[in-house]
């Protein structure tokens, strides 16, 4: 009996001190919920209340921390920051005030800095749960905003809406910049990690952004954020506030060679020419530094087509070079002393072997080395080309930077065993087998036919290496990092690209430069005798197969001015139909009038 009592006992205590318990943690929540609601949380921002409210943040990357790319004075050439419209949840007061007349008044006013309708700007706004930056027509890229329209923005105040910096990488527009490459999503397996150890969720896939992906990774993304409840609302007084990674050295800032505003002109100049497929590369003489690389057809880095090829750079992709190649076939007989501009050859329209025919077989009648150059008579050609051999011809080609791989790179430098900028650049070919002792491989090979491939960028910069006296210069399009604070981390000198064969003498060199001049004087190229400038170069039409119809490859590649030369220039045009006007010569004017009109000339 006494057990039992002091069992109820027990309960009966235990109960009490538990009833007490409850009862304290009641008071206290009502005291909390009461009294303390509007207290600020030590160390943050907001009431105990509202702290209880807040479920998550809703943000929005407004710059992804890669590294930026510019041309050679300063202007942006992927990842420009512009002005955009960021659109976040309302909070309850926001939306009734939005209802109201002054409300509607200052909406109808933001539609037309946005250029929508009222209708559309409602549309887009209601029921938003997650951060919107308004999208531009196209719906590639937010929406540009001018600073004014920026100040706008800010000044209507409406609830929920910013005007805020927005690291736009591309345009969204198609253009001949395949050197840039594009980006896509990186694989689980493939992800990478930034200095500080961040994932990088896309990666360079190709060009720039591809070789150069080791100092494109910065330490953070820009994120504009606000606090929002469980139902999707911004918490009352919760501002749009933005948060960066705050280093000063990241994203760091890549300077290419490129002219920008020379690059645009002739994309819409190559476009005007009607040009489908092809190329156009200048280089600066003194240093064969890339101003412009343009490829066709265009691309968008936003919507790259795995099947379609246009993100593919003609301008380092090898082609069959056609009658350019007699420079080389020149070169190789003049340091061989198998011949001299004045050596005197007669063109009857057919040479009598190899299948080979001059000027459709009308022929050229009697003409001196200088002039077969000048009017491209493979007569001519065919007899060097026999007096040579294979391992001649191929030795003055590498030493002008043909069937070699050319462009700038550096070993051990920013940590990497080799930096090469210039991805897929192809080395070309002049024999892909051993070296012939058949006198009709040599021939069609003196022509720039047969296994004869020469890049566009090769071309080029073979008109440097003669200017230069026969020292090939390795085309280089990046010239400087810095971090983001402006401090240059380091520069990148150009160098020279020599040959293990050696080079050609610098008086073979000054000859061709004569012969090139006779081209425009007197030969195929005297369409450009009206130019800006006096011009110096050697056109090209190669005969090419595409599938099964037979079509032409277009060149031109020169210099100018003729006596103090600045740029050298070459241009292709690939696959048109034989016997169609020669748009490359036409081309080629057109971008050294281009290239005069924006020196002062």
């Amino acid at each position: 009996m006494a057990l039992h009592k002091l069992i109820h006992k027990r309960i009966f205590w235990g109960s009490l001190i538990l009833c007490l318990l409850v009862a304290v943690l009641i008071v206290r929540l009502a005291w909390v919920q009461l009294l303390l609601k509007d207290r600020k949380v030590p160390g943050a921002e907001y009431s105990m209340a509202q702290m209880a409210a807040i479920q998550s943040e809703r943000e929005v990357v407004l710059d992804s921390g890669r590294g930026r790319m510019y041309d050679r004075s300063g202007q942006p050439l992927a990842g420009e920051t512009v002005w955009t419209a960021a659109f976040f949840p309302q909070d309850e007061a926001e939306a009734e005030a939005a209802e109201s007349a002054a409300g509607k008044e200052k909406l109808q006013q933001l539609a037309t800095v946005l250029g929508v309708t009222y209708e559309q700007l409602q549309a887009g706004r209601s029921g938003l749960k997650e951060p919107l930056l308004w999208p531009s027509g196209s719906g590639k890229n937010p929406l540009e905003l001018t600073p004014g329209q920026a100040e706008a923005v800010e000044a209507l105040a409406v609830g929920g809406v910013r005007a805020l910096p927005f690291a736009r990488r591309y345009t969204g527009e198609a253009t001949g910049r395949q050197w840039l490459g594009y980006l896509s999503e990186a694989k689980a397996a493939e992800a990478k990690e930034s200095p500080t150890g961040l994932r990088i969720p896309l990666t360079g896939t190709d060009g720039l952004e591809k070789t150069l992906e080791p100092l494109m990774q910065g330490v953070g993304h820009t994120e504009a954020y606000a606090r929002v409840d469980a139902r999707g609302n911004r918490l009352p007084d919760s501002p749009i506030k933005v948060r960066a990674p705050g280093n000063p050295y990241y994203p760091l800032s890549l300077y290419t060679t490129i002219d920008k505003k020379l690059q645009e002109n002739i994309e819409k100049l190559a476009v005007k020419s009607g040009v489908k497929e092809g190329a156009v590369v200048v280089l600066d003489t003194s240093t064969s530094d890339i101003e412009a690389m343009v490829s066709l057809p265009f691309y968008n880095p936003a919507l790259i087509s795995p099947e379609g090829g246009e993100w593919n750079n003609r301008a380092l992709q090898a082609a069959v070079p056609g009658s350019i190649f007699k420079i080389v076939t020149a070169a190789a007989a003049l340091e061989a002393g198998v011949t001299s501009p004045g050596e005197k050859f007669y063109c009857s329209g057919h040479y009598g072997k190899y299948g080979l025919s001059c000027l459709k077989g009308k022929g050229h009648g009697s003409l001196t080395m200088a002039q077969g150059f000048a009017v491209s008579c493979n007569t001519v050609f065919a007899s060097l080309a026999e007096r040579l051999s294979g391992a001649q011809l191929q030795s003055a080609a590498l030493a002008l930077g043909l069937g070699r791989d050319i462009s700038w790179q550096a070993e051990n430098t920013f940590g990497l065993p080799l930096l090469r900028p210039l991805s897929g650049e192809q080395p070309g070919t002049i024999f892909t087998t051993l070296l012939p002792d058949d006198g009709g491989a040599r021939v069609q090979t003196a022509i720039g036919q047969r296994d004869v491939r020469v890049t566009p960028l090769q071309a080029a910069n073979l008109l440097v290496t003669l200017l230069h006296g026969g020292e090939v210069h390795a085309p280089r399009i990046l010239q400087r990092v810095a971090f983001a604070n402006g401090q240059t981390l380091k520069e990148l000198p150009a160098h020279l690209a020599p040959s293990p064969q050696g080079r050609i003498s610098p008086s073979t060199a000054h000859e061709l430069l004569s012969l090139l001049r006779k081209v425009v004087t007197g030969g195929t190229g005297k369409s450009l005798q009206g130019t800006k400038w006096p011009l110096a170069g050697k056109s090209g039409t190669a005969q090419t197969w595409v599938k099964g119809m037979p079509r032409n490859n277009q060149w031109f590649v020169g210099y100018g001015p003729a006596e103090h030369p600045r740029f050298a220039v070459s241009v292709l045009v690939e696959n048109v139909a034989p016997g169609s006007p020669h748009v490359a010569t036409r081309l080629f004017g057109q971008v050294f009038d281009l290239l005069a009109e924006s020196s002062g000339a």
